[in-house]
This record gives C-alpha cells, sequence and structure tokens, in this order.
C-alpha cells in the first residue's frame, strides 16, 4: 500500500478525532498538516500537525489528499460547500476508516467519508461521500447513508437516512424507515416511521414537518 499525505480541512475539537483515526493507519496515510483560517487556539500542538494557513494553501500541495474534519450541530450546507469549493485544489478525497472500526467487508464507504473507532457497520450497508460516522454509531445491515450525512446513533436494517441528514448520539430508527435529506433526529429521539425531508425529530420521537424550526440553545 502506498502512503498519501493528507491535509485536514479544519481546526476545532473535531479534527483531533479524525486525525485519530488517519494516524491509524499509519501504512495508508500521513497527516501532514491542516488549514483553517481561525484554528482553535494551540491546536498545532494538540493535533501535532502544522498550520499550513487557510483554504488557499491547498494549492501548494496538489498531491495532498484532503478530508473534511469538521462537523455540524445540526444539518447545514457548509460541508457541501467546501468540496464544492475545494475539490479542483486538492488531490482528492481520503476516505478514513479508523482500525477499531467495525465494517462488513462488503461495506461500499464513500469518497472523502470517516468512520471513527468504535463504529459498527453491518453487512451490505452503503455509505455516501463525505459523511461521518461516529464513534457512537451503529449501522445496520442493507442500510443506505446518503452524501455528506452524520450519524452518531443506531440506525436499523435496510433503514435509509438521506443526504446532509444528523441523526444524533443515542437516536434510533427503526428497521426499514427512512429518514428523509436535511432532517434532524436530535440526540435520544426514537423513530419508527418515515421522517419527511427537512423534518426535525425532538428526543420524544415527534416529527415537524415542513420547514425546520430549530430550537435556540
Amino acid at each position: 500500500m502506498t502512503q498519501r499525505a493528507v491535509i485536514l480541512i479544519g481546526g476545532g475539537e473535531y479534527a483531533r478525532v479524525v486525525a485519530d483515526a488517519l494516524r491509524s493507519k499509519p501504512d495508508a496515510f500521513e497527516l501532514i498538516g491542516f488549514v483553517d483560517p481561525s484554528p482553535e487556539r494551540d491546536m498545532a500542538s494538540r493535533l501535532q500537525a502544522p498550520h499550513l494557513g487557510d483554504d488557499t494553501a491547498l494549492v501548494r500541495y496538489p498531491d495532498a489528499l484532503a478530508v473534511l474534519a469538521f462537523g455540524s450541530l445540526r444539518p447545514d450546507s457548509a460541508r457541501c460547500e467546501a468540496v464544492g469549493r475545494l475539490t479542483a485544489a486538492v488531490g482528492g478525497w481520503a476516505t478514513v476508516v479508523h482500525r477499531d472500526a467495525r465494517v462488513a467487508p462488503d461495506v461500499v464507504v464513500g469518497e472523502g467519508t470517516v468512520v471513527l473507532a468504535g463504529a459498527v457497520v453491518q453487512v451490505g450497508a452503503r455509505i455516501g461521500a463525505h459523511c461521518l460516522i461516529n464513534a457512537t454509531a451503529c449501522v445496520g445491515h442493507d442500510v443506505t447513508i446518503g452524501d455528506y450525512a452524520l450519524v452518531s446513533g443506531l440506525v436499523g436494517g435496510a433503514a435509509s437516512v438521506g443526504a446532509r441528514s444528523l441523526i444524533g448520539m443515542g437516536a434510533l430508527i427503526r428497521d426499514h424507515c427512512t429518514v428523509g435529506a436535511d432532517a434532524f433526529v436530535g440526540m435520544g429521539a426514537i423513530v419508527v416511521r418515515d421522517v419527511a425531508l427537512g423534518t426535525q425529530v425532538l428526543p420524544r420521537g415527534i416529527g415537524i414537518p415542513g420547514p425546520r424550526q430549530w430550537k435556540s440553545s
């Protein structure tokens, strides 16, 4: 296996877990730095990787792969926009599966997706591009996850999660249910029926149809 240089897109706290996933595969990846216009304080030290500058620095490393290293607390277009803006400047997108994730051999993992340590992805699942499968996630057999989705909960067998949706920690999606694109399933929510696109599902398991109405913190 040929080792590839990788640059993180983002310098916040989530960058550290993406860096850990990269470093779990030293034969495949070498983390050479990160880009961020305003990284968190001491992030270079905490990542043990240099801050290369903002996104414009990517052109200095045309052969390096990149990977998104920032998440979100709700569905939004920031990750999608970053990929659209930066694809021409990078040498490709790294697909990173932590060595301590349990991923069945026939699972399809899309370009730029990150699967963290402790995640379980069962037989027949298909995960789209630039997804985040967090440490608390369990993705059941034959599940389909759309591009840019963030999954931290349990998704039952043969269920479907739409593009850019977010499934919070401790959330449960019943088998064969469909969660539409741009949906938000909060921490601890239980989904037992299909969720329309753009819907917010609260921990009590009630979907709110129509445009998203985000609760203030």
